[in-house]
């Protein structure tokens, strides 16, 4: 399981990395920019004192003016799960136009799918579609850069938003002048 899950979350990553280098032509709405993508994808660590809860699991996007692809997953129980759930996947897609750079700080909006599995092999399980969502994140590498995942639904019944700052991984901007 480890290892499938490894291998899944490497190809979101790589999938994501050249999402953001394949686009050349792009803009972005950015205070410091006109031309800018952001991409980020590796293992959560620590929650984000008085801002996040703790939501130790794995995430990879890249975003432009256009919009992208934006994941976050926790799975099996290597991953000790995440408020009584075995394995949560959140899947959705950035909105064009909602990219927000300003120095290292970056946000960006859309819409999700969640799914929530509270145990392993042939439990029930819940799909909810269609569901806002904001990413607000600090470009950087492991201790450094952080991201807060605001899911409006799901704030108030987990107790705050998920994220915090990365274990491991890295979120860059990247600006071609």
């Amino acid at each position: 399981m480890k290892r499938t899950m490894l291998i899944v979350v490497l190809s979101l990553l790589f999938t994501s990395v050249g999402y953001a280098q394949s686009n050349v032509g792009f803009k972005a709405a950015a205070t410091d920019s006109t031309n800018v993508s952001v991409f980020g994808g590796g293992r959560i660590g620590d929650p984000v004192p008085g801002k996040t809860i703790p939501s130790a699991s794995d995430f990879g996007f890249a975003v432009d003016i256009d919009g992208g692809p934006f994941v976050c997953s926790t799975a099996g129980p290597e991953s000790g799960g995440f408020a009584g759930f075995r394995v949560m996947t959140v899947e959705g897609v950035v909105a064009p136009g909602s990219l927000q750079v300003h120095g290292r700080d970056i946000t960006f909006s859309g819409k999700v799918t969640v799914v929530l599995i509270p145990g392993l092999g042939g439990a029930p399980y819940s799909v909810l579609d269609n569901l806002d969502f904001t990413v607000t994140s600090r470009a950087g590498g492991e201790g450094q850069g952080q991201i807060i995942l605001h899911i409006p639904a799901f704030t108030g019944p987990l107790g705050g938003d998920t994220g915090g700052t990365l274990a491991k991984g890295k979120i860059k901007i990247r600006n071609p002048e």
